[in-house]
């Protein structure tokens, strides 16, 4: 076996010298002020929270053990709620979910409406429920005076007179719309258990306390929402709640069995087949006063759909004579696709998407291209949709991904109208946000996975430009503009797996308005950066864990920060314990929250913190800058100040300095080392005892020639 060599572990063996611990004064000093730090957080009560349990905004108190079902829905239950200082009137609270997202832009203009066919939303905000201490969103409606729509048609008891339902439904119904078309929100939820009457007036319903249209029942939904998947309908616009309205009107007319035997997919096919007014109006005759408006709302194209303009005009007495529109058949010759004879685009589409390894088939050869050129008359869509599938079947087998977008594509280019379909996936554009959070929720990951390469592969390009080919006078709105530039900045954030990115950084951005959905905050309802800091001060008191930032507490931060780049400690990479440590990175984060929101201390955090990092500065070789250091963070901890901690712990000055001296020590120790190998070398050691006796002798023949002269000398003189 070859000698060992001491130089090889000379780092270690320096480094042992501080980490080791050898003085034994110094590992009772931390002890103790470790001690002291844990009774701190075991005595500290925070003073951030002061609101009372089951109060809204300290006016509204929920009673939750008076539960009004007719208000719940999927994602929401409702409790009676009371206000000391208006005593005779009625509220209702809904407590929602905290992993589902609401819809903040519409919960805001909301409360700005004021309309008798509207209810009224009272107050907004987080309430510490007394059952279970949890902590939720809660909305507080003026309870609706009246019964439900469905509940009076079932008994007969709303009358059928045209001008009666005119009057006391749609009018109403339409004129509280118009606001909602100002404020360029939608309602969403129009249907007759959601809308309410009370012999003067109908009254919508509550809309916002989930995605929109998410609990809509599927007859009450044009085609292009009812094929998406009910999280992914998008925010969509009035003209879908003037098409539910139509519908409404004629489960009034006619009741509840006119959609009977109607499934979802049955329901598609006919529209599909037939159009939409031809189907939901199953040949049954209603009032000559319903046409237009019948006919003007129930089109198979949103383009066609009547506007509020078109409605007023129409209320205000104008008669349009609206032709019942045509069955949707543009092809000369039909399709044929698993047995079934397809006689135009989007119901090809629609059986495309639903069946994508048919499709395959289906597209292989010429044949749909050829049909696209003779049937519906469409050379450059023939030619778009030959480039395509030759595509999609040089990438099959080869790049699922790839194979799965070129599908969509062909899908998209029959059908512009209906959501984007990959897969098992169906969303409109504008439901990407809450599509996403519902799938991460859920834990769908097949579903996840396609939906971020949708948006890292920035399949999104595609559906713009075929919107700007089929309206020529298109625009990105405001809206989706922003959505198109979050989407391309989210490309980053999906490859980048560090901390604060990832897939949880993409679902606050995508949907900002997302509590945090970390396991620390299961009670809690953290919406906002003040809070999360007031939230974490409180949970440090007990919490024994390791990482109380964890990947989705640091993706909230980076997201409300704006962080496009991983954090990296370089100011403190000559020491790598400290510079990987993930306590030193969230104490960089939350430092860097603490500096931005309103000023607050945080001494549960600081001294959470600090016991965390003493027994990190151990790492530090210099045992006098490793005892400054630690008295320096215990005699921070008390502060509650972040910032302060942070500007200590991730500077270069103690890094760098303690870094040289430990070269120095290093090299120091090099060198003796090396010095001592070379002197136990044999031939080092015959050579210098050789050169050593020599030298002896010579020392030994000068001396007695010395003495012989001496000698001499003395007997000379006497």
């Amino acid at each position: 076996m070859a000698p060992s060599n001491p130089a090889s572990g000379s780092a270690r063996k320096v480094a042992g010298l501080a980490s080791d611990g050898t003085n034994e004064a110094e590992r009772k000093q931390s002890e103790q002020a470790m001690a002291k730090m844990q009774d701190f957080l075991k005595g500290y009560a925070p003073t951030h929270f002061k609101h009372e349990k089951d109060l809204v905004q300290g006016r509204y108190h929920v009673n939750l053990s008076r539960a009004i079902p007719e208000f719940d829905t999927e994602f929401t239950r409702a409790y009676e709620a009371t206000d000391p200082t208006e005593p005779g009137k009625h509220f209702f609270a809904k407590i929602c979910e905290p992993a589902r997202v609401q819809r903040w832009r519409v919960l805001e203009n909301f409360q700005h409406i004021e309309h008798r066919a509207v209810i009224q939303i009272k107050a907004v905000g987080p309430v510490l429920l007394s059952a279970g201490n949890q902590e939720r969103l809660a909305v507080v409606y003026e309870q609706p005076l009246g019964r439900k729509l469905s509940e009076l048609v079932k008994s007969r008891k709303i009358s059928g007179n045209p001008h009666y339902l005119l009057e006391h439904i749609l009018i109403p119904i339409i004129t509280g719309l118009e606001h909602f078309t100002q404020l360029d929100i939608s309602h969403g939820l129009i249907n007759p258990d959601n809308v309410y009457y009370d012999e003067q007036t109908a009254i919508l319903g509550p809309c916002a306390s989930e995605p929109c249209g998410f609990a809509q029942p599927f007859m009450f939904e044009s085609l292009e929402r009812m094929q998406a998947h009910p999280a992914g309908k998008g925010e969509g616009s009035t003209l879908h709640d003037y098409y539910a309205l139509a519908v409404l009107l004629l489960y009034i007319l006619h009741g509840p069995d006119h959609f009977s035997g109607f499934t979802p997919e049955a329901l598609m096919f006919h529209i599909l087949k037939d159009g939409a007014y031809h189907t939901l109006m199953r040949d049954k005759e209603v009032p000559e006063i319903f046409y237009d408006f019948l006919r003007g709302t129930l089109t198979q194209s949103p383009e066609d759909r009547w506007t509020d303009k078109q409605l007023k005009a129409w209320l205000g007495g104008k008669r349009y004579n609206v032709l019942p529109p045509p069955t949707p058949a543009d092809a000369v010759r039909p399709f044929e696709f698993k047995d079934i004879l397809v006689n135009n685009r989007r119901e090809l589409a629609h059986l495309f998407a639903q069946d994508w390894l048919h499709m395959l088939h289906a597209i292989q050869g010429a044949t749909l291209s050829h049909w696209v050129t003779v049937s519906l008359r469409n050379k450059e869509l023939a030619d778009q949709v030959s480039r395509l599938c030759r595509n999609a079947l040089e990438a099959a087998g080869k790049n699922d991904i790839l194979t799965s977008e070129m599908l969509m594509n062909i899908v998209l280019l029959l059908d512009q109208i209906g959501p984007l379909r990959i897969r098992q996936i169906a969303l409109h554009v504008e439901g990407i946000n809450t599509m996403f959070a519902e799938m991460y929720v859920q834990k769908n990951t097949v579903e996840l996975q396609f939906l971020a390469k949708f948006v890292e592969t920035n399949m999104i390009n595609y559906w713009v430009t075929m919107q700007e080919k089929r309206k020529p006078d298109f625009e990105i709105s405001e809206r989706l503009n922003e959505l198109i530039q979050k989407l391309d900045r989210l490309r980053n954030c999906i490859r980048n797996s560090g901390f604060g990115f990832g897939l949880e950084r993409v679902l606050y951005d995508l949907n900002a308005d997302m509590p945090c959905q970390s396991e620390i905050f299961e009670n809690s309802y953290v919406k906002t950066l003040p809070q999360l800091l007031k939230h974490l001060d409180k949970i440090a008191t007990n919490f024994t864990g390791d990482d109380i930032v964890d990947r989705h507490v640091a993706a909230f931060i980076a997201s409300k920060l704006q962080i496009q780049n991983e954090i990296r400690l370089n100011e403190i990479s000559s020491i790598p314990a400290l510079a990987t440590s993930r306590n030193m990175v969230a104490l960089y984060l939350l430092a860097m929250v603490q500096e931005r929101v309103e000023p607050m201390r945080l001494p549960g955090l600081t001294h959470w913190f600090s016991l965390r990092l003493l027994p990190l500065m151990d790492s530090i070789h210099s045992k006098t800058l490793r005892q400054k250091m630690k008295t320096m963070i215990a005699n921070m901890a008390p502060l509650g100040l972040l910032q302060k901690m942070a500007d200590l712990m991730i500077t270069a000055d103690y890094a760098e300095a303690d870094s040289n001296g430990f070269e120095k020590a290093l090299e120091q120790y090099r060198r003796n080392a090396a010095e001592i190998i070379s002197l136990k070398q044999p031939e080092r050691l015959e050579r210098d005892t050789h050169k050593m006796g020599l030298n002896m002798a010579t020392l030994l023949a000068y001396s007695g020639l010395l003495f012989s002269v001496m000698y001499i000398i003395r007997g000379f003189t006497s």
